[in-house]
């Protein structure tokens, strides 16, 4: 397999990725852009009702046809209720320490179609006002709030402003490329696997290349509830390889610098069969690869097997540090990835 992979191009795409706000429930902006990025491929990309994107690449082949899932939905989260002192309560979207976002730049998507800006902050922030067993208090939902960057101090006030019970609020993810090959970011996953998917396409098309297999290719975007790939694949579909972050953490194998090939996360083992292939195809073309186990981790490939498919379900991811929280992950893995994928495309 005699592929480049595009990396510039394809950190590009994922910086503009980042940059594009899509907390579950309102990732119609990140859907766009994507939609927008894949135009250049030479097959048509749909939305859903869903709010999921999903597109049929045509193969030399159509007796096993295959797909590629990624979730272009991120963390974030929802106002529950407007305080009396005019700042927001939240509930989250998706699971998240409460800790990981102390202090993290916000945007309000208000209901009434304005934006804006504010700060997520412990109720007892001012070091100044609160003795220190007030400061130190344990960070939950209900010592946490939204400070708008408003002129409000009421209830009557922010609602004045448009906001109301179940907008959204979308972190900032602080983009950040180092000149050591680093992408630090809140929402890694899953927007980097989405950009090696990007990078997978773009290099084979670039190489005039089609998929050994018809190919759907599926962007969902309710994976962090859980329930992203349950829908959009034809009946006679035969693999699924799902592409989600790697876990990078003590006594993890994964790192920021390889693919790592999933065996078994929290709802139990991927088709070892399909695992094995995977492990085959970076062995032969001496693609740098891990395999791990993730306990407390769950993908879109089991949200399909849960719906009932009868398919065969594999997972592949680059590496990403200190998931849910302000991750990293290296030039290295997503490259390495868009290989796997090229590779597997191929096979």
């Amino acid at each position: 397999m005699d592929l480049t992979i595009n990396v510039d191009k394809m950190v590009d795409f994922l910086v503009g990725l980042l940059n594009t706000p899509s907390p579950t429930g309102d990732t119609d902006r990140a859907i766009a852009y994507v939609q927008d990025a894949f135009a250049a491929f030479p097959f048509a990309m749909q939305q859903a009702p869903k709010g999921f994107l999903v597109g049929t690449w045509p193969g030399v082949h159509d007796d096993k046809p295959r797909a590629l899932t990624a979730h272009v939905d991120t963390l974030g989260a929802m106002v529950r209720e407007i305080k009396e002192n005019g700042r927001l309560r939240m509930t989250q979207l998706g699971g998240w320490m409460w800790n990981s976002v102390e202090g993290e730049g916000v945007t309000i998507f208000a209901s009434n179609g304005r934006a804006y800006r504010g700060s997520i902050l412990p109720t007892t922030a001012s070091i100044h006002a609160h003795a220190a067993k007030d400061r130190n208090v344990l960070r939950e939902e209900d010592n946490m709030e939204v400070r708008i960057d408003a002129r409000t101090s009421s209830d009557d006030e922010t609602l004045a402003l448009g906001i109301r019970v179940g907008d959204i609020i979308a972190f900032d993810p602080r983009v950040e490329l180092s000149p050591t090959g680093f992408v630090r970011s809140r929402h890694l996953d899953d927007k980097a696997s989405v950009a090696t998917i990007f990078g997978a396409i773009d290099a084979l098309v670039a190489a005039g290349l089609s998929p050994t297999q018809r190919t759907i290719i599926h962007i969902s975007n309710y994976e962090e509830v859980g329930h992203g790939a349950a829908a959009g694949f034809p009946t006679d579909l035969h693999d699924l390889l799902t592409v989600d972050m790697a876990v990078v953490a003590p006594k993890q194998t994964s790192d920021e610098y390889s693919v790592t090939i999933c065996a078994k996360d929290s709802a139990g083992p991927y088709h070892l069969g399909l695992r094995r292939e995977l492990e085959a195809l970076a062995a032969a073309y001496n693609i740098p690869y891990h395999t791990d186990i993730y306990p407390f981790y769950g993908s879109d490939g089991e949200a399909y097997w849960r719906a009932g498919a009868d398919v065969r379900v594999g997972l592949i991811g680059p590496g990403v540090d200190a998931s849910h929280h302000y991750e990293r992950t290296h030039h290295d893995s997503l490259e390495q990835t868009a290989r796997l994928i090229a590779a597997y495309l191929l096979s």
